[in-house]
C-alpha cells in the first residue's frame, strides 16, 4: 500500500507531538519523591517536579544532547535568573550508579522571590548525553532525603 504525502503528514506530526512531551528521565532510574507533581517533559530536554503543598522546593532534570562542563551550566543566564548571587560552597567528583563518574555541587544564593535558597546538583555524561539534576529548596528548610537521593539516580535502567 502506498501513502501519499497527505497520509504521512498526520503520522509525522503525531510522532513529533509525542516528542514534545518526552521526559529527559526516559531510560533512567531517576525518580522524584512519591507525591511530587511533574511538569510535562519539554522536548525530552527538561522537566521539573514539585511537592503538592510546597512550591518552594523543586527537583529539575536536564538532558543535553552533547557533553557539557559544569562551568557551562553554572554560567548560563537562566541559572543566574533563578538563583541570583549564587556562591558555590562545594564541588567534588563522585561516583554514582556503580562507578559512573559524576560531579556533585552545592550552592547558596537568593531566589527570584528574594529568599535564601540552597541548590544541590549532580551532573554526569551517559550515552553521549550530559544529564544534570538539581534540587532547589529554601536554605532554612530541611532537605527531602528522597529528593537528594534522586540526584544520584542518573543511571541507565537495567
Amino acid at each position: 500500500m502506498r501513502l501519499s504525502h497527505w497520509g504521512v503528514a498526520p503520522l509525522v506530526l503525531g510522532a513529533a507531538g509525542c516528542a514534545l512531551n518526552a521526559s529527559p528521565a526516559d531510560g533512567l532510574r531517576f525518580a522524584a519523591p512519591p507525591g511530587w507533581q511533574s511538569s510535562p517533559g519539554i522536548m525530552g530536554f527538561m522537566q521539573f517536579w514539585r511537592p503538592q503543598a510546597n512550591d518552594h522546593e523543586a527537583l529539575i532534570l536536564f538532558k543535553s544532547p552533547k557533553p557539557i562542563q559544569v562551568s557551562d551550566v553554572v554560567s548560563q543566564p537562566g541559572v543566574g535568573d533563578t538563583l541570583k548571587s549564587a556562591t558555590v560552597e562545594r564541588r567534588e567528583s563522585i561516583l554514582i550508579c556503580d562507578r559512573q563518574p559524576a560531579t556533585y555541587m552545592e550552592a547558596r544564593g537568593t531566589s527570584s522571590r528574594g529568599e535564601e535558597s540552597r541548590v544541590e546538583m549532580v551532573m554526569t555524561n551517559l550515552r553521549g548525553n550530559t544529564y544534570f539534576a538539581l534540587y532547589v529548596r529554601p536554605a532554612a528548610a530541611s532537605p527531602n532525603p528522597m529528593a537528594k537521593a534522586a540526584l544520584r539516580e542518573l543511571c541507565p535502567k537495567p
